[in-house]
Parts: structure tokens; C-alpha cells; sequence
């Protein structure tokens, strides 16, 4: 299978897509007073609790001259994109058996409808923490624009993955449970809510082997301390490595079993 020639065909489908993507949104909090707003009402309050917690309750110190706050807004944006892709596309494709029993629906746009809705979200609270940071005097700067490349990055790699686990649920239900405690505990595995400063030395190499830590880092990097995203190039070579990897195998696997998934639904 030729990645370049699936990309393209599900370039072809890119309105099939938008469409999905702008009805998952409406779907998932039809019936609610909010509506949509739920989907940035959620991570703000979880930055707020977050906030009480560290800052207030336990007075946890400025991350250097970065009030927490700021810096934990920041790595829980692009997290919260990856684990609500990961979360939501376990079920892409059982959620959908009525589309994948029809054998001129492609099914492998399934995923990508949660991440493109996904994507929406996360600009929007992207635009949020900048007038947080202008608000307490952070000026936005260049280097801001730089969380584009890091959210291509993501979407990359939440793409193969979503592909995979969307493909293996179908045949093991259990995969929506085990991602529920696998992302539990990588949550504290990568630097989201402590900076990379407060592990030792020896550990740090080890840290760098999670693809999330370049993404949370770079983040970082861009709004905080304006470092371009070449500074890191050699963490930047093992994560496309990773990702591009991880993007061809996820297609391999999510392709060669399709035609299996009306049966099995």
C-alpha cells in the first residue's frame, strides 16, 4: 500500500469529512443548554481545578518567571487533543456500523471526523490562553505561530494511532477500556502539569522517548520561551521517524482489515 496514494484519496474526501466533523460536534452536545460551548467549557474548568490545586491549595512556585497557570494550559491543550482522539476513535468505527455496512462508505475517514472536530476545538482554545497570556502580559509574539507545525505533528501521530485502535476495537472491545488506564498513566508520564527541569538528569533521555514530550515541549517552546522548533532537532528526527512509522502501520492495519468489519458488526 502506497501511504502517498491513500492520502490522496482521502484528500478526495475531504468534504466528506468537514461535514462529519462540524455534526460530530453538534451531535455530541445536542439536547444541552451550552451545546458546543461544552467542549471548551470542559478543559477550561479542568485548568481552573488544576490551577486551585497547585497554585492555591499545595502554592505551588512560578514555573521560573511562568505563572502556572500559563504554563499548565498550555501542555494540557495539545494533551487534550490527543487523548479525546485516542478516547473517541476506540469507537469510530463500531459507533458507525450503520456507515461501515455500506460498502461504498470509506471507513477510513471515520477517524479522521473526530480529529478534524477535535482540531476545531483546539484552535479555539488556542485563541482562549493567548488572551489569557495577553492578559497577564505576555505579548504574542512570532514565535506563537509556530504551534501550527506542533499541531501537524500531533495530527500525524493521533492519526496512526486513531487508525489502529479504531480498527482493533472492532475485534477486542476491551481496547476502549485498556486506552482509558494506558492514557492515565501517560498523562503523568509526560511533562503536562511538572516541567522537564524537575527530573534528573538520568531520566531525561528516557523522557525524550515519548513522542508526546516533543509536542507538550513545543508548545511550550512557542508561547513561553520563544525557541524556534529546529532548536531540538534530533528529538524532532526520532519523532517524524516515530509518527511516520506509526501513520503508515496504522493505515496497513486499519486497511487490511475492513473488509472484515461488516461481519464482525
Amino acid at each position: 500500500m502506497s501511504l502517498l496514494n491513500e492520502i490522496k484519496r482521502l484528500y478526495g474526501c475531504r468534504a466528506i469529512i468537514a461535514a462529519m466533523a462540524v455534526h460530530e460536534l453538534k451531535a455530541r452536545y445536542a439536547g444541552t443548554l451550552a451545546g458546543s460551548l461544552w467542549a471548551i467549557v470542559n478543559p477550561l474548568i479542568t485548568i481552573l481545578v488544576y490551577w486551585f490545586v497547585f497554585s492555591v491549595g499545595l502554592k505551588v512556585k512560578p514555573m521560573g518567571d511562568v505563572p502556572f497557570i500559563l504554563f499548565f494550559s498550555v501542555g494540557l491543550i495539545p494533551w487534550t487533543t490527543f487523548s479525546e482522539a485516542l478516547t473517541l476513535n476506540a469507537n469510530a468505527v463500531v459507533g458507525n456500523a450503520y456507515l461501515v455496512k455500506k460498502m461504498v462508505f470509506p471507513t477510513e475517514v471515520l477517524p479522521l471526523v473526530n480529529i478534524l472536530a477535535g482540531l476545531i476545538v483546539h484552535v479555539i482554545m488556542v485563541a482562549l490562553v493567548t488572551l489569557i497570556f495577553l492578559a497577564y502580559g505576555f505579548p504574542v509574539t512570532v514565535f506563537n505561530l509556530q504551534f501550527a507545525y506542533y499541531l501537524f505533528a500531533l495530527t500525524v501521530f493521533s492519526t496512526g494511532l486513531s487508525w489502529f485502535v479504531a480498527a482493533l476495537n472492532v475485534f477486542q472491545r476491551d481496547i476502549g477500556l485498556i486506552i482509558g488506564v494506558a492514557l492515565n498513566i501517560w498523562f503523568w508520564l509526560t511533562p503536562v502539569v511538572y516541567g522537564v527541569e524537575v527530573l534528573p538528569p538520568k531520566y531525561l533521555f528516557f523522557a525524550r522517548l515519548n513522542p508526546m514530550f516533543y509536542i507538550i515541549e513545543g508548545y511550550r517552546n512557542s508561547f513561553l520561551y520563544g525557541v524556534p522548533f529546529w532548536h531540538g532537532w534530533k528529538t524532532g528526527i526520532y519523532f517524524w521517524s516515530l509518527s511516520l512509522s506509526a501513520l503508515y502501520l496504522g493505515a496497513l492495519f486499519f486497511r487490511r482489515f475492513k473488509n472484515d468489519f461488516a461481519e464482525v458488526l
